[in-house]
């Protein structure tokens, strides 16, 4: 009997992590109800999250499209959602001219874009190995790779400018931060929270590794012409400072 309830009872919380995943990174496609210059607005749903972004779409007959707008969420009240309106610059070439269409009622919102993509900010190979099994339906970019973007600009200390910039190169639309026992996935162009979670074990013993665990993240270091270090001396309360955390 005990068996049968713990079969049960395992299937059932496979099932409601499975159903987790999917409500928070599936992509959500609304249309534009109005537009006012940079703010318009639409339907809302408990699928959208003030903080997430995406791109609006400008449709050319049935089978071509291209992107015209970034937008991000500012707000909503259960019948509406306020959203923020940018120019796309992700694919910005300045030997071409850019793209003049401005968003205008009936286009299409994709919310969470590239949230299938996430970078990740952990203090030790423990805590990352931890997180990305847990979210293995996320593409995690590997560590080693803002790593030695940060190494060749000497930013041992990277900032929100920094980290959009790192978005921007490896097409992410998430960053995921394991501060002390808890995860931030951070929208990379809000660089709001749009979800939070615990983990069950943390390795406080544990010496961090700074700016963030790779396997050279000793090589970053402060540019010669720097005076002084700049090297992050706690990793905890340096990310909630750059998150705005408590």
């Amino acid at each position: 009997m005990f068996l049968r309830y713990f079969m049960v009872l395992s299937l059932l919380i496979s099932s409601l992590f499975c159903a987790y995943e999917q409500s928070l990174f599936e992509e959500y496609s609304v249309t534009l109800r109005t537009v006012n210059k940079n703010r318009a607005t639409i339907d809302d749903s408990p699928s959208i999250v003030v903080g997430s972004s995406g791109i609006v779409v400008r449709r050319f007959g049935n089978s071509q499209e291209t992107i015209i707008a970034k937008a991000i969420v500012l707000a909503k009240d259960g019948i509406s959602a306020l959203v923020e309106l940018r120019p796309y610059d992700a694919l910005a070439q300045n030997t071409f001219p850019k793209l003049a269409i401005a968003p205008k009622s009936g286009d299409e919102i994709r919310l969470n874009y590239l949230y299938e993509r996430s970078l990740i900010v952990a203090p030790d190979y423990d805590n990352y190995k931890k997180i990305t099994e847990f979210f293995p339906k996320i593409n995690w970019v590997h560590p080693d790779i803002p790593a030695a973007y940060l190494a060749k600009k000497y930013t041992p200390n990277p900032n929100v400018k920094d980290f959009s910039e790192l978005c921007s190169i490896n097409l992410t639309g998430l960053i995921l931060f394991n501060i002390e026992k808890n995860g931030y996935f951070i929208d990379c162009t809000s660089f709001k929270v749009v979800k939070t979670f615990t983990l069950t074990e943390t390795n406080d013993e544990k010496q961090f590794i700074t700016p963030f665990y790779s396997r050279i993240s000793s090589n970053i270091q402060t540019s010669p012409l720097v005076i002084g270090d700049k090297n992050i001396k706690d990793y905890n309360s340096y990310y909630k400072q750059l998150l705005g955390i408590k």
